[in-house]
């Protein structure tokens, strides 16, 4: 009867994890064990929260080479940083890569919104020129 009460309450607090694992979770006392739950509760949101902005930013797949800046001309008041950070999303600029074909433009765009999403949290969409046309 408990653990049906324990589960309802869960679910009508959108605690999916402790729903259905508070059963698993030991702790030294109180405190300890709601700390546990608490703690993969967080972990478990914000791996969905992670894998939902993976799906919805359509990011190519890509080489685990590094990225080649040697030929990457970089405007004039901007530096690497600055385009990995995103910080030009802060600003509210868009970026817009072009050259010729197989110079990174895609790998570079895949990194910034990868950073973009693991380190900042923030949504981001890949599109093409002709995805766009």
């Amino acid at each position: 009867m408990m653990n049906e009460q324990i589960k309802s309450y869960a679910k009508r607090l959108k605690l999916s994890w402790i729903k259905e694992h508070f059963h698993e979770v030991e702790g030294l006392n109180n405190q300890e064990y709601l700390l546990k739950l608490f703690e993969a509760e967080i972990r478990q949101r914000e791996e969905r929260r992670m894998n939902l902005l993976l799906t919805q930013a359509t990011l190519p797949a890509v080489k685990g080479k590094p990225f080649n800046w040697d030929e990457v001309q970089v405007p004039a008041g901007m530096t690497k940083d600055y385009l990995l950070n995103g910080e030009f999303m802060g600003k509210q600029e868009n970026a817009i890569f072009y050259g010729g074909v197989g110079v990174g433009k895609t790998y570079l765009a895949t990194l910034i919104g990868l950073n973009a999403i693991h380190k900042f949290g923030k949504s981001v969409k890949f599109y093409t020129v002709a995805g766009l046309v």
